[in-house]
């Protein structure tokens, strides 16, 4: 039964087998080897090389086979990187050890079929024919693997441990890498899953989340699909206490659309699942197929999918890390009422059409608060209508109290705030920490309230793109999102306002 697989075993895996790692080759299997010792992996590690039989290799030893390997271990995962050719007997291999998963991370398979030749198919139906008299289960082939960081199971790596497995690369500047060098070796265990049909997405997702603010349960690159799939990952997460997101990207459904369909209306009940669907152009469509060997689908149908199982779908990889932000920093909105802050009035004006092209509305402000604001809002280059427009000479003290006006105002459920951390620091005065904490505390949290803000550096000096930068990492930890543009707010806060509406009708 495929409900039944042991997946505790692969994302925490009592000891993992390497199969292909190389001492003059730092890519490869060779990179989970530094992956691995990098995350601080606590379990044993054992490598497969006949050729540097009894060697180490960051202290881990090699061994000439994998039938020489230590028969009183327990190794539940496997990762193969050798030529695609010989993976079924490396399969036949593991399956007389009693290993429980292999991840092949080989490519050379379906996805390099032509309609004239076919051996790659053939080969994958060969691994499946070998794995299962063994009840061996296979990721991949064609993938990157897992990350789980809980267990300190990872293919990521930091630039500088990149560094340390790549030395003899001179072009390497260590000096410009000091600021990243915590990117992606050691990762906290978050609360957001990713599936993702793309290893190379999969490893930029895993860093950027990291710059975001945000981590992961669990990431799971999934490759050619040719036994473990889709399907029996989102039915994991479905359930899986660690996970409260469940996030993918998606090329193609190799098993039963309808299942699938089934399976994401029992989920989206439970907790949001945003699909990043790609492959919606005829030349996508093509490339799916050469990357992943499968079929890409028409988009209109994942349009309708979306709508009949409150999927949130989103177009690209800025929208989808926005989409997992607002989740997990906001409440569902309650309605589309939207006020809108600007330091100048073209902001105003391109934020107001952005907003409303993008679902929302902007009700006016009622008199009375209007009067009251008109205290903190100098006369000149103002506007007191929503949006509100107050020039840069607005102190921000006075914009946090504006902001609490508008959070008590019935038709607002969302308060968008454009800014530019810089302009306030540099030229008012203010410290970036006390910047964060007043705007993370200008709405309380039961309020059931959103403060949106959207940031864009005023100049292209390097300390402004850097304090840019800081105040986006350290928005989420601090109970908001900070955006890129108006265009991203509005889209994700319209996304999660109809997935609530979604929720509603389910009741």
């Amino acid at each position: 039964m495929r409900e039944n697989i042991p997946f505790e075993r692969l994302f925490n895996p009592r000891a993992i087998l390497i199969i292909g790692v190389s001492k003059l080759n730092p890519s490869g299997a060779t990179q989970y080897v530094y992956a691995l010792k990098a995350a601080q992996f606590p379990k044993p590690i054992y490598l497969v090389n006949p050729k540097y039989t009894g060697e180490e290799l960051l202290g881990y030893k090699f061994y000439e086979s994998i039938s020489s390997i230590p028969d009183e271990t327990s190794v539940d995962l496997a990762i193969i990187a050798l030529p695609a050719q010989i993976t079924p007997s490396i399969i036949e291999e593991l399956g007389k050890k009693g290993i429980l998963f292999a991840h092949i991370f080989s490519s050379g398979f379906s996805e390099l079929d032509t309609e004239f030749d076919k051996s790659g198919k053939k080969l994958e139906d060969e691994l499946i024919k070998v794995a299962s008299k063994y009840g061996i289960r296979i990721l991949g082939p064609n993938c990157m693997g897992i990350v789980a960081p809980k267990s300190k199971l990872t293919f990521l790596m930091s630039f500088r441990s990149m560094q340390k497995a790549n030395i003899e690369n001179k072009e390497i500047d260590s000096e410009k890498i000091e600021g990243l060098e915590h990117l992606g070796d050691l990762m906290d265990s978050g609360k957001v899953a990713f599936i993702s049909q793309s290893g190379g997405i999969a490893f930029s997702h895993g860093m950027t989340s990291q710059a975001l603010g945000y981590n992961f349960s669990k990431v799971v690159s999934l490759g050619n699909q040719i036994d473990l799939d889709l399907l029996d990952f989102l039915r994991y997460f479905k359930d899986d206490p660690e996970t409260k997101i469940i996030s993918m990207y998606i090329e193609n459904i190799k098993r039963d659309g309808n299942e699938f369909v089934r399976l994401l209306k029992e989920t989206t009940g439970k907790k949001p699942v945003i699909i990043w669907k790609a492959g919606i152009f005829q030349t996508g469509h093509q490339a799916v197929m050469s990357h992943t060997g499968g079929l890409a689908g028409n988009y209109k149908m994942w349009e309708s999918m979306a709508s009949q199982t409150g999927v949130i779908l989103v177009n690209n990889f800025s929208e989808l890390t926005d989409m997992i932000q607002t989740c997990l920093a906001y409440p569902v909105p309650k309605s589309l009422g939207t006020a809108v802050l600007s330091m100048s009035g073209g902001t105003a004006v391109e934020s107001t059409d952005e907003v409303e092209r993008n679902g929302l509305i902007m009700p006016l402000i009622s008199q009375e608060v209007t009067q009251k604001i008109s205290q903190f809002i100098p006369e000149i280059n103002s506007n007191l209508k929503n949006p509100l427009e107050f020039g840069g000479k607005n102190s921000l003290d006075h914009t946090i109290k504006i902001i609490e006006m508008l959070a008590e105002e019935p038709q607002f459920s969302t308060i968008i705030m454009t800014t530019s951390p810089e302009y306030l620091i540099f030229r008012r005065g203010n410290s970036l920490d006390e910047y964060i904490k007043k705007i993370s505390n200008a709405i309380p949290p039961d309020s059931g309230k959103l403060l949106l803000c959207v940031t864009s550096s005023i100049n292209m000096f390097e300390q402004g793109i850097k304090m840019n930068l800081e105040f986006r990492s350290r928005s989420l930890s601090n109970g908001f999102v900070a955006y890129r543009s108006t265009a991203a707010a509005a889209k994700s806060c319209y996304r999660w306002w109809k997935y609530g509406k979604y929720l509603e009708k389910r009741k």
